[in-house]
């Protein structure tokens, strides 16, 4: 193991741009979006071929016009439908994280109707998903079908490979799921789908991605109201938000409400900012600098990204419940115009704008310090496969029907109603495409029910074709491609691979990693919040060395990794 100071200058370049919204995808330590360096660089190719077959002017809107890989993954059905004869004929259960107000979704009331196969959600928030599912897990009164963010490698390799418990679906696959198969045949996608004793664990997720999720969201109208620019260093962006806590930057005459800084608290991604300072991290702390994937979670540009950050909490800048609030919370206090900043996929999920074909208020905050070698980790390189996204247990009666429900969820019409909402209702089908309806003209009511968080529990796996489009009349302005336009100068050239964990390796990595993960992100909290003094250099060589005793080198060698950033 090598443990050297790592000089933080790295080259960003442009690899490609398709902005097509994917669930959110850094919501648990483990989800992988790649597997060897040789499987991402087929998938990526696979994925930049598909956009050269799209002219931006010309997006592909039928089918039969994508790569004829893609093409072969579109068909309607290739399931005979129903697949039972009468309704309540079969059942099985899924647990998935999800805060569903209703646990009522469109898409799933569909696929009752097409297959007479009932879905019994058990629906959990994420904040309390993960241990839920730890619970059913031991106690062994887990549901037939777990999805989510909440699964990772190390439960696919303990609970799949080492005990049995989530079953091998490929067999099912091949002998009764076209669609499910033609998929696993796009380019790298049944090499990172394949755990190392060969056998397929998981429903395939395949989606075009973002090329970075998270990130700050910062309220252009507070800056007008208060005749600011935009920050473009940190020491000018902690000016701002000391001018949105003195001043009424809301303009709502109480100059004591004003929220300067907050952030999703299920995807926080603090760690995150530490790019602006040399070493862009993602939450387990690993980091990209000179093209090499080191961990940065004990290095000193994590520190000084630390020593600022918790000097703004100090200085009341920073959402004071921002280690206890619940996403209905953050959500709540953004849609009453509180926040001056804050850290999400998208500036919907907390201001209560809903989207639509103008900008709101809200602008993307851009990479800090780029002039002193700031910098954003590059999340994907626009194309990801998820392969911890949908188990089926050994408490399933029936698998092989399982698989079959789903093959016959990622049909292209059913992928569209899941995304954007059901053909004939929402979507329209005609000769130059699929039409989507200006949802404007809906009732509340109706907008609400066809909203994407209640067309399908999204943390579920789905599909949609690359490089496919609908076609839109009046389409909703395009946040994430704005993100992507004014970030990509400015991230790490790479993205972080993730490859499956060493059979012999697997009890050594589940324990060392979960002990690391709560470690990193306990005494972040406590640093952050003061109750431990980031500056002091004894109490962070305590934080160093506690890292260490964890086991820190063993787990960044079993993933390949073999520098520590100092």
């Amino acid at each position: 193991m090598k443990r050297k100071t790592v000089v933080a200058l790295l080259a960003a370049s442009m690899i490609l741009s398709m902005a097509m919204p994917a669930a959110a995808s850094d919501s648990t330590e483990e989800t992988t979006e790649v597997t060897t360096e040789a499987a991402t660089e087929a998938a990526t190719e696979a994925a930049t071929e598909a956009a050269a077959e799209a002219d931006a002017s010309q997006p592909i809107t039928k089918a039969e016009d994508l790569d004829p890989a893609i093409a072969a993954t579109t068909a309607e059905t290739t399931q005979e439908l129903p697949l039972v004869a009468n309704e309540g004929d079969a059942s099985f259960s899924m647990f998935v994280d999800d805060s569903s107000a209703t646990g009522e979704f469109v898409m799933m009331d569909e696929l009752k109707k097409q297959t007479n196969v009932d879905v019994e959600l058990r629906l959990f928030p994420y904040e309390t998903a993960t241990e839920r599912l730890n619970l059913d897990l031991n106690s062994g009164d887990y549901a037939d079908v777990i999805a989510g963010w909440t699964l990772s490698d190390s439960l696919i390799l303990n609970y799949g490979v080492n005990q049995g418990v989530f079953v091998p679906l490929e067999e099912y696959f091949e002998k009764s799921c076209p669609k499910i198969t033609e998929i696993l045949n796009l380019k790298g996608v049944r090499e990172k789908m394949t755990a190392p004793d060969g056998h397929i664990y998981s429903i395939p997720y395949v989606v075009e991605d973002d090329l970075v999720g998270y990130t700050p969201y910062i309220n252009g109208q507070w800056l007008e109201n208060l005749g600011l620019e935009m920050p473009t260093t940190t020491d000018e962006f902690e000016a701002v938000l000391q001018a949105f806590k003195d001043q009424d930057a809301n303009g709502n005459g109480d100059t004591t409400d004003e929220i300067p800084f907050s952030t999703d608290p299920n995807n926080k991604h603090i760690e995150a900012m530490a790019g602006y300072f040399g070493m862009p991290m993602n939450k387990k702390g690993l980091a990209i600098v000179d093209g090499e994937t080191v961990y940065g979670g004990v290095s000193s540009k994590y520190r000084e990204f630390l020593s600022w950050f918790s000097g703004m909490y100090q200085k009341g800048l920073i959402d004071t419940e921002l280690y206890t609030q619940d996403s209905s919370t953050w959500e709540g206090k953004g849609s009453r115009d509180l926040y001056g900043v804050s850290i999400a996929y998208g500036s919907n999920e907390f201001s209560g704008i809903a989207r639509g074909p103008e900008k709101s208020v809200w602008d993307v905050l851009p990479v800090l310090n780029t002039e002193n070698g700031g910098i954003w980790l590059r999340d994907t390189s626009g194309f990801s496969v998820y392969r911890t996204q949908v188990v089926v247990t050994d408490n399933a009666e029936d698998p092989e029907l399982i698989c079959r429900w789903f093959d016959n969820a990622f049909s292209l019409e059913n992928g569209i109603g899941i995304s954007t909402g059901p053909v004939g209702t929402i979507v329209t089908k005609e000769d130059d495409g699929y039409h989507v309806i200006d949802k404007s003209t809906l009732s509340e009511e109706d907008q609400e029910k066809y909203s994407w968080a209640n067309l399908w529990p999204q943390a579920v796996s789905k599909y949609m074709p690359a490089g496919f489009r609908l076609v839109e009349a009046n389409p909703d302005y395009d946040e994430k491609a704005a993100v992507e336009k004014i970030y990509e100068p400015n991230m790490t050239e790479g993205v972080i691979e993730e490859n499956w964990i060493d059979m012999g390796s697997i009890d050594t990595y589940a324990d060392i990693s979960t002990a690391i993960k709560d470690y990193f992100e306990q005494q972040q909290a406590m640093f952050v919040a003061g109750e431990q003094d980031i500056n002091d250099d004894a109490t962070w060589q305590a934080y160093v060395d506690g890292m260490y005793a964890l086991g820190l080198e063993d787990w960044l060698s079993i993933q390949g990794i073999s520098t520590i950033a100092e």
